[in-house]
């Protein structure tokens, strides 16, 4: 299990960045100089152990609760080793009681925008938890790969059904209006993600039990006439570049939103993982391809995507990668 992001944005914010062990409180974010970065010092620390053989391990907490908010207490990393070396006497019930009152001593003196501030920022993490697990972000290169699957687009059929309620999602969500570049950022991703599931339906049809596939409809058309039949397959395969070059955009949409969210919620988010790839093939020499994509700074606008006709035409040759035909007139 990992901490969310939502869980540490509360831990955070409501010990306003500060050691919770009584007497310390000293900040646990040193700011970046002149020539060098920032300094974390400050440590989530489990007061029940992540491990039963940890530090107060010895619970009936599961490994999902011993993730959660209740369990976790923020200390800089000297505290941290003394209450985790000395767990007879830091016990449960005492790191408890110092994160009530290290938080309760916040609260008083948090002013009003302080608080709403810290409102704005739980909603905003949650609603990016929530993303993170509609949208398959832990398996992204997985899922997607599918997609770019030697030339005829397929998709899992759970996976359609959990973008499709991700959809509408997005589409429902009610916003704080505190950070509008990354509430544009999700709309961005929401805009890309109906056109690419849209452009998909057109053509898919079953796969087995579990899987739709981009069906390959110049078979419908016999082999008397080779110039239309000529033109069609140019059509299916212009469809699945079509459908691969949106599942492009889809992940730079979703690295964008995630540079987003670093700027204005969380400054560390993601940085472990790193940016989301996507792997296409196989290709004719049997080999499969990485490609790390995102937009370029002139396209780093609010609402990068122009909708499906520009993006179809024009924008995607644009792109620091595409797999469609583009004519040149």
């Amino acid at each position: 299990m990992t901490i969310s992001l939502k869980t540490q944005k509360m831990l955070w914010g409501r010990a306003a960045n500060r050691c919770a062990f009584p007497g310390c409180e000293c900040e646990l974010v040193i700011d970046e100089t002149e020539t060098d970065d920032a300094s974390l010092i400050g440590e989530m620390c489990h007061i029940v152990a992540r491990q039963k053989d940890g530090p107060r391990g010895d619970s009936s907490l599961t490994p999902d609760q011993r993730d959660k908010y209740n369990n976790l207490v923020l200390m800089c990393n000297m505290h941290h080793k003394i209450i985790d070396d000395q767990p007879n006497y830091y016990t449960v019930e005492k790191l408890k009681e110092y994160k009530k009152a290290h938080e309760k001593n916040v609260r008083e003196k948090l002013q009003p925008g302080d608080s709403q501030k810290q409102i704005d920022d739980e909603l905003y993490s949650g609603y990016i938890d929530k993303f993170e697990n509609l949208a398959g972000i832990s398996y992204w290169n997985e899922w997607t790969s599918w997609l770019f699957s030697s030339g005829q687009p397929q998709l899992y059929k759970a996976r359609r059904s959990e973008l499709d309620e991700l959809r509408t999602w997005l589409l429902n969500r009610i916003w704080p209006n505190r950070y509008d570049a990354v509430e544009k950022a999700f709309e961005n991703f929401r805009l890309i993600l109906g056109d690419l599931l849209n452009t998909f339906d057109e053509y898919s049809e079953p796969f087995g039990p579990d899987s739709y596939i981009t069906e390959k409809f110049y078979r419908r058309v016999g082999h008397e006439d080779q110039q239309l039949r000529r033109k069609i397959v140019d059509a299916y395969e212009d469809h699945c570049w079509l459908v691969e070059d949106l599942a492009l955009e889809l992940t730079r949409a979703a690295n964008f939103l995630f540079d987003r969210v670093r700027e204005h919620v969380s400054k560390t988010y993601r940085l472990e993982e790193g940016m989301l790839i996507v792997t296409a093939g196989m290709f004719e020499d049997m080999t499969f391809k990485h490609y790390k994509v995102q937009y370029k700074n002139d396209e780093r606008v609010l609402i990068p995507y122009p909708g499906l006709e520009e993006f179809k035409n024009k924008v995607r040759f644009k792109r620091d990668l595409f797999f469609g035909r583009q004519v040149v007139d």
